[in-house]
């Protein structure tokens, strides 16, 4: 990784002469909101702040939340590649992705496939404190919280379903929140042989997994695997 640091930094000099750049070790996180890519780079802006970062090429979509850390920060970035300047823009060493399962992104899937997602009204994020927390049970806040903790254990939580996509490697997907956390841990996805509808709150309950690796960049942190829903 100091070697990509390195080149990055040579790059982004030789590019852009009159350019300034600062050691930033701290990172940062958000949703993205646009992204391109050029010269073998992702450009990503994130919704909160419009903050640009870029990195080596990974896949990140729009929706996906991503954490990042180590890099520079470059002042006046001009871009020959995609012929267009940064006012600031953070150059990261590390870039990690936790991917949305949209089920709007495969309704567009032929009428005739028995996996088709039909297109719903978005849910609503909860607010904080709208969502009981169960008794005995874990918020998602908690879930990030003590992850390594809670690896291999079973446990319970009481959140909305946001999101949900079928059959996808196997397994559905579905993209939860209870109004705790803040991005990229205010969501927990859960893999689960079961439908669950977009919206409807509810009590989920499934095996803690950590940095599971799926390849071709689909990394996750925190996974709720098996998971069973009841209302």
């Amino acid at each position: 990784m100091p070697i990509l640091k390195t080149l990055i930094i040579a790059c982004t000099l030789l590019l852009c002469a009159g350019s300034s750049f600062a050691n930033d070790e701290n990172g940062g996180s958000g949703t993205v909101a646009e992204t391109m890519i050029a010269g073998g780079y992702v450009y990503v802006r994130l919704e909160d702040d419009n903050t640009w970062i870029a990195a080596s090429k990974v896949p990140v979509s729009v929706g996906d939340s991503i954490k990042y850390t180590g890099g520079s920060t470059m002042k006046d970035f001009n871009s020959r590649t995609l012929k267009r300047s940064f006012d600031t823009i953070f150059f990261v060493m590390n870039l990690e992705v936790f991917k949305t399962v949209d089920a709007d992104k495969h309704a567009t899937a032929a009428t005739n496939d028995p996996h088709a997602v039909t297109k719903s009204t978005p849910a609503t994020p909860p607010k904080a404190g709208e969502i009981t927390p169960l008794d005995g049970g874990k918020t998602i806040a908690a879930v990030h919280a003590d992850s390594a903790k809670l690896k291999g254990q079973k446990v319970s939580i009481r959140a909305r379903v946001m999101k949900i996509s079928l059959d996808i490697v196997g397994k559905n997907w579905v993209t939860l929140q209870d109004g705790t956390g803040t991005v990229p841990g205010n969501r927990l996805l859960a893999t689960s042989s079961e439908i669950v509808a977009v919206g409807d709150t509810v009590t989920v309950s499934g095996m803690i997994n950590t940095n599971v690796d799926l390849g071709s960049g689909y990394t996750y942190s925190v996974l709720l695997e098996n998971a069973t829903f009841s209302n």
